[in-house]
């Protein structure tokens, strides 16, 4: 096992820790509340700090990873800006492949931050195409692969920073156990940390995965979840059944959150809506958990920012929050 350089030690404080946040909603008059992570204060604003740095680490350290190599990943935003953010601060230099599709305010970090970007069309085979280059590159000699769909390091990063981050809020303030958790899946590390964390403690424990229901087009607007596959480190016959969520729903959602000051993106808007259907579901009375993945930044010139559209959640008020850790 190799040391880590004293520069990554140091990155582990800018990482993790975040607020823990309970939201008050009301439906149809019924009072409703969510538990969520507030990820966007994470180094490079989004959950997907926690994993880069625990791939980062655990590469350091088996030797995987030296310095001077060339980090390489397919990513649809998030994870290619940790990479390409915490690159930059460890001295590597970062490639990323990423579909064309995805928000100008992507590309544009990515390239501020020094990485540079590939851009693959849905002719040239979309996201399945950008991990099939990234893959063959990070096999040469000199680079590396984080390969984050299936890397177990990313599910660890959940099981040992952001669940127990969550359980420790809930006892602070003795409210009890989680009952249920609800997120979008991207890679998947975030549902199956949770899961693997939480199902050890509580045999009825609840993991819902979220992905997007399909527009018209066979599109959705709710960038980083649903990549048209499920990833290797998902194992969805351990999870709740899929909650399908609207893009304008999600949008809707993630509209009123900002609203109260506080900055979020799509996905969060697609996690709330789910989490509020779920405790609708399971009752008032159960503690539900998601994550509010990321802050509005990267979202400025997408629909989030444009006129509403009515949906399900018209009848949803997102009233207040309050931070409990």
């Amino acid at each position: 096992m190799q040391e880590l350089p004293q520069k990554l030690k140091r990155l582990q404080f800018f990482v993790g820790n975040t607020p823990t946040i309970r939201l008050f909603c009301e439906i149809d008059g019924k009072n409703v509340d969510i538990l969520a992570k507030y990820e966007a204060w994470n180094f490079s604003g989004s959950i997907k700090d926690r994993m880069a740095i625990q791939i980062l680490k655990a590469a350091y350290m088996l030797g995987t990873l030296n310095p001077g190599d060339t980090i390489v990943e397919a990513t649809s935003g998030n994870t290619g800006i940790a990479f390409a953010a915490m690159g930059a601060y460890l001295g590597h230099l970062v490639q990323i492949y990423m579909p064309s599709w995805l928000s100008v305010e992507r590309k544009r970090l990515l390239r501020f931050y020094g990485a540079k970007l590939f851009e693959i069309t849905a002719k040239q085979g979309g996201f399945q195409r950008c991990i099939e280059l990234a893959d063959k590159k990070s096999a040469k000699n000199g680079f590396f692969g984080p390969k984050q769909f299936e890397n177990s390091w990313n599910v660890l990063a959940h099981t040992q920073t952001t669940a127990p981050e969550l359980e420790n809020a809930l006892k602070i303030n003795k409210m009890g156990d989680l009952d249920a958790f609800i997120t979008g899946m991207g890679t998947g590390g975030t549902i199956m940390g949770f899961y693997h964390y939480f199902s050890q403690k509580k045999n009825d424990f609840k993991a819902y995965p979220i992905l997007p229901d399909k527009n018209e087009d066979g599109g959705h607007r709710i960038e980083g979840i649903g990549d048209s596959f499920i990833p290797k480190i998902v194992n969805l016959q351990a999870l709740s059944p899929i909650v399908r969520v609207n893009d304008a729903d999600a949008i809707n959602i993630a509209r009123q959150i900002n609203k109260l000051g506080l900055s979020v993106g799509i996905s969060s808007g697609a996690n709330v809506f789910g989490a509020i259907l779920k405790t609708l579901e399971l009752g008032n009375n159960k503690n539900v958990g998601t994550i509010l993945c990321d802050g509005n930044k990267k979202y400025l010139t997408t629909d989030l920012c444009s006129d509403s559209e009515e949906k399900l959640s018209e009848q949803i008020k997102i009233l207040d929050f309050e931070i409990i850790a």
